[in-house]
């Protein structure tokens, strides 16, 4: 098969570069001191990032955290361009993007260490020795204390999903146009799925899904996550000895929701349950699931993990709920209340102080409250930190170590970042200030977004709103407008 090499691949067609929210500093501090490890401060982290694309991922943390320190290596020169040219529109003076193979790259910088080191969409898209040689480089550029973030293609899920890829391979095969291997490979998948139309067996459903979902990817992604020259899925226990062998150990998921025991059968419970080692456990998970990929964090092998969340560490927290209040139902226990599930189930709560807590995240939300505050508040600080350490584990209960920068209220002079304003003039994705891309369409809002730098006043910004066309109110289309910008966490204080 006539294939391009990896670098001519990114060159030719960038990979599409976007937030990573589960990698972010700010989660990866929390996980970390969850698990009993005192993680760097997230305000001035030293964070890397490897394989960093055109600092879809990189640039919006170094917005959020401006007495951090972010390096990005990508082995594209194109797209450390593309990272380059965006640190200068967004302001950045705190990220620094360099072109070339990271262990040729990093060799030359000295004892320099990290306290955040971040893997997306690299690991298993390296040849072998390459990717033999990422984790004792990350352990060598670690600092104590420090998380790593690692994605990876998994089995035993990737079997099925390897087949899939072998003859989309084959049917771009002597193609050296992108765009036309991506348009063969989807017509032999297509034309796969439809024989087997009439099928109801395990191999034609395996080709429903994969179908389906590939349906949805942009070309670009397709073309780096499924049909790149190098795809080298791992068993996790495998990828967890390779990171024993190089000083480094489990700490958890990135989606600590990921391995709860509340998503598996009653028999698949008893199973785990039996289970005392860490990594023999998170393999038979992965048999349990299928799973097919990972977001793991690594820490030091002398860094003594704890799996169980004391309240302590919760104190200098701040947190947040997306539970909604539902009120009583008559057929609940005498004084429960119900609140609606992001997954639109919902949950009970008895306790008085429990609802009091939630009651308040509820109508601060999407804003954070700090811990002593909340406890304060509802009177109960157990309460409230068995709340956190009932909850946060399922993603309903939303954790940071500082405040978060966005604002519910616009004031006179709004203000959004100049990375988001530069996003918003390149296209509709914009990543906000929790690290999470969100589109924008509608016209009023992306002609506002260039103007919110925090000088322009409120007659301006009405008169730009009138420039648009005829209107009954200005003002309240100016308010509209900036009201959804803040409850999508775009306007920064």
């Amino acid at each position: 098969m006539n294939r391009p090499t990896l670098h001519q691949s990114y060159q030719s067609t960038p990979y599409p570069s976007r937030p990573v929210p589960l990698s972010h500093p700010d989660h990866l501090y929390v996980v970390g001191r969850l698990h009993g490890l005192l993680p760097a401060a997230v305000s001035t982290a030293r964070v890397l990032e490897l394989g960093c694309g055109a600092g879809g991922n990189l640039l919006p943390m170094a917005a959020t955290l401006p007495g951090g320190r972010f390096l990005g290596v990508d082995l594209s020169e194109r797209q450390v361009e593309m990272a380059q040219a965006a640190a200068r529109a967004g302001q950045l003076g705190n990220v620094e993007f360099l072109a070339g193979d990271a262990l040729s790259v990093l060799a030359g910088r000295g004892d320099e260490l990290f306290d955040y080191i971040v893997l997306h969409g690299l690991y298993s898209w390296v040849p072998r020795q390459v990717q033999a040689a990422l984790l004792p480089l990350c352990r060598k550029l670690l600092a104590e204390n420090g998380v790593i973030y690692v994605s990876y293609n998994t089995y035993p899920g990737w079997h099925g999903r390897g087949l899939v890829r072998d003859l989309m391979l084959r049917a771009g095969a002597g193609l050296s146009d992108p765009e036309a291997r991506v348009l063969a490979a989807r017509q032999a998948l297509d034309n796969l799925v439809s024989a087997y139309a009439q099928t109801d067996d395990a191999y034609a459903k395996l080709l429903a899904e994969e179908a389906a979902r590939i349906a949805d990817m942009d070309d670009s992604f397709l073309l780096h996550d499924l049909l790149e020259v190098e795809n080298h899925p791992v068993y996790v226990d495998d990828f967890l000895a390779g990171a024993k062998d190089a000083g480094l150990q489990f700490l958890s998921e990135a989606n600590v929701a990921a391995s709860r025991e509340e998503n598996f059968s009653p028999e698949a419970r008893r199973q785990l349950a039996g289970i005392a080692d860490t990594v023999i456990r998170e393999q038979q998970i992965d048999f349990i699931l299928n799973r097919s990929f990972r977001q793991t964090l690594l820490c030091p092998a002398e860094a003594l993990v704890q799996r169980r969340i004391q309240p302590g560490w919760l104190m200098d927290m701040h947190l947040a709920s997306p539970l909604r209040p539902m009120g009583p139902d008559p057929g609940g226990a005498p004084g429960e209340a119900f609140f609606a599930t992001p997954d639109g189930g919902r949950i009970g709560m008895t306790a008085p102080n429990a609802i009091s807590a939630l009651n308040h995240l509820a109508l601060a939300w999407p804003d954070f409250i700090a811990f002593p505050d909340l406890a304060a508040t509802v009177g109960d600080g157990a309460i409230v930190a068995q709340l956190a350490i009932d909850l946060y584990p399922r993603n309903w209960l939303d954790i940071l170590p500082q405040p978060p920068r966005f604002t519910k209220t616009p004031g006179a002079r709004p203000m959004a970042t100049a990375l988001a304003r530069w996003q918003t003039e390149q296209g509709e994705m914009v990543t906000d200030q929790r690290h999470r891309n969100v589109t924008i369409t509608d016209g009023l809002t992306r002609q506002l977004m260039p103007l919110l730098d925090g000088g322009t006043d409120r007659e301006t910004l009405i008169a730009a709103v009138s420039a648009l066309g005829p209107n009954d109110d200005a003002g309240a289309m100016l308010d509209a407008a900036l009201i959804q910008l803040a409850e999508r966490c775009l306007l920064v204080q």
